[in-house]
């Protein structure tokens, strides 16, 4: 940790005496108090719920010239208690979240090194993951071209090594060995268009004449992501295959496919209604292909119903996702309320448990998300939120626990971000 801020320190020393641009050093404490009671997957018979307190504290630094831009950013993830008051250390302890540095070119052509926040679009693909107090970041090699205004392209590398060696190149980290994806986009008055190519790496061990040797199993998902907006009508549309291997080296054959309308019917509410396919497995009919769509590094929690029962670190046995989905959003002064209400179905046929031959029902569930936050200034803000899942026989058979018993959620978040310091020259 010492050094950490003496390395804060010595950038902020040398930026100040430089022809800085901007210096800009901020933070944010975020303490989250949440109730589980059928959080994730259906809660079971005698089962007690989960009440607990986590905390994201981040220190910023961003300095930008004429020529570069560097980022660096610090973070201490904890759950409140699961260090003694009178620790010697942390149990996560202090990590990085972001380094990076973006080199300049020209005003048109940048390159971009370092571990970063990858995010695009709707977040569908590529997402900050925010929610989760510890976020996401990659380890990767940014090539980013403007050719004008409304165009923009980049070219992305990533690959991981677990540890700094002398001779081989194995693996060991439940992460993507090696990566490679093309993003453009336009943007025009009235629409935007975005274009993402991905080739993602995932590392397979297997065994062989005795000996453990890894391949790398890469998959594509290509597709385009469109926005349009006139007059109160803004929608969005979005369309992705994805082929090659799995990470068991398996044919990947899979499809997502989304579309949603927002409505503004005053400056104060707005009203939509969305659906999503997410292709899957059958368990009635056997396959040699890999149906499931995979959403690779995606913002999980803001998808499929808050409670994070579908892609958001809880499996659902692969069996894919239809979300028939309503938002409404009412926004008064420094209050805001979102409400959305989900209507879920399997994406393939699960099986029944009386009769593996037979499917049963397609019908997961509905669930009721509700967010309230209000801005108490730009610098604090409180919300809070409630949902509750219904599931169905369906839903238990791939999920376990039991349905007849409440299924609900309840958070309440603070969160703090001050300005230290800024700079402008």
């Amino acid at each position: 940790m010492k050094s950490i801020f003496l390395l804060f320190l010595s950038v902020l020393f040398l930026s100040l005496t430089s022809l800085a641009q901007t210096i800009d050093i901020n933070a944010q404490i975020r303490p989250r108090a949440e109730y589980r009671h059928g959080y994730k997957s259906l809660i079971g018979d005698n089962v007690d719920p989960a009440f607990a307190i986590s905390q994201r504290s981040r220190l910023n630094l961003n300095y930008t010239s004429k020529t570069f831009k560097t980022v660096l950013s610090i973070q201490d993830i904890r759950i409140w208690g699961d260090a003694a008051t009178a620790n010697k250390s942390d149990v996560n302890g202090t990590m990085l979240h972001q380094a990076w540095g973006e080199f300049f070119v020209t005003e048109n052509f940048s390159l971009k090194a370092g571990r970063q926040v990858i995010t695009y679009d709707d977040q569908r693909l590529f997402g900050a993951l925010d929610w989760v107090q510890q976020g996401r970041s990659h380890d990767a090699f940014l090539v980013k071209y403007s050719p004008v205004k409304k165009i923009a392209m980049h070219l992305g590398f990533a690959y991981n090594q677990s540890a700094d060696k002398d001779t081989g190149n194995f693996y060991s980290v439940n992460n993507y060995k090696a990566l490679q994806y093309f993003w453009s986009h336009y943007e025009g008055e009235k629409l935007g268009v975005s274009l993402l190519f991905a080739n993602n790496g995932m590392p397979q061990n297997s065994i062989e004449n005795g000996k453990t040797i890894q391949n790398t199993r890469y998959s594509q998902t290509f597709g385009p992501y469109i926005t349009y907006k006139t007059g109160k009508l803004k929608m969005n549309a979005a369309g992705y295959l994805q082929t090659g291997k799995n990470a068991k080296n398996v044919t990947k054959s899979a499809y997502f496919a989304s579309g949603e309308v927002i409505y503004s019917a005053t400056k104060k509410f707005n009203a939509g209604a969305g659906i999503q396919f997410l292709s899957g497995n059958s368990q009635v009919e056997a396959d040699d292909t890999d149906h499931e769509f995979s959403t690779l590094y995606t913002t999980g929690h803001k998808f499929n119903g808050w409670m994070d029962y579908f892609y958001a670190g809880s499996s659902h046995k692969a069996v894919g996702l239809v979300d028939i989905y309503v938002p409404l959003i009412y926004k008064l002064n420094k209050l805001s309320a979102e409400f959305q209400l989900h209507y879920f179905m399997a994406g393939a046929d699960v099986k029944s448990s009386s009769d593996p031959a037979a499917a049963m029902s397609s019908s997961l569930g509905t669930e009721a998300d509700l967010m309230l936050t209000y801005a108490v200034s730009p610098e604090i803000s409180i919300s809070g939120g409630y949902s509750q899942m219904f599931g169905t026989e369906t839903l238990e058979a791939l999920k376990g626990g039991n349905r007849d018993n409440t299924q609900n959620w309840a958070w309440i978040m603070f969160t703090f971000n001050p300005g230290f310091f800024k700079s402008e020259k």
